[in-house]
């Protein structure tokens, strides 16, 4: 463990509020990112100093950078953006890689749940997608929700992904091992 876990209470409080918060909405408020944020400054401050602190503003800077092209194309909201990028700080450069790799597997399995929680003329639709995608060697059409990403399914009745999960597990991944 690279904090002490009275500091790590803290980021893991913001974190159960935005997974809660995402599962029962399908968004992350901007004072449990923006706590997270200020206090993953404060912490690296404290404990490691101004440059582990740098490092961790670089880190979410880097976050932000990868993920603005998918909220861009509304495959992720703009509060797992931020979340995102505030567990960043945390992590710091050093972090990145096992903290990326973490939350795309955990993604995935989050992923892999909410697809299996949909219709099932909804997992067809899916199942075509992805095979045609395939097929053709291109990435798979992704239908974005209708009225915004607040909503618990998209206009297909789709599950939405509440990536704030995987984000947290991410989070546990590269800060606990």
């Amino acid at each position: 463990m690279t904090f002490p876990a009275s500091h790590l209470s803290i980021l893991g409080a913001c974190l159960v509020a935005g997974c809660a918060w995402d599962i029962a909405k399908r968004r992350i408020p901007n004072i449990v990112t923006g706590a997270a944020a200020l206090s993953g400054v404060v912490v690296q401050l404290v404990d490691k100093g101004g440059w582990s602190a740098l490092s961790g503003l670089a880190a979410a800077v880097v976050s932000v950078a990868l993920l603005y092209r998918p909220w861009v194309a509304g495959g992720l909201g703009g509060g797992d953006v931020k979340m995102a990028a505030a567990v960043a700080i945390w992590v710091g450069l050093g972090g990145m890689i096992r903290y990326a790799v973490a939350v795309a597997a955990a993604g995935g399995v989050v992923a892999l749940i909410m697809y299996a929680l949909s219709r099932k003329d909804v997992r067809q639709d899916i199942r075509t997608n992805l095979t045609l995608a395939a097929l053709q060697q291109t990435l798979p059409s992704v239908e974005t929700a209708k009225g915004g990403s607040t909503g618990q399914t998209d206009s297909s009745g789709r599950p939405s992904v509440p990536y704030g999960l995987a984000i947290a597990a991410g989070a546990a991944f590269a800060l606990l091992t």
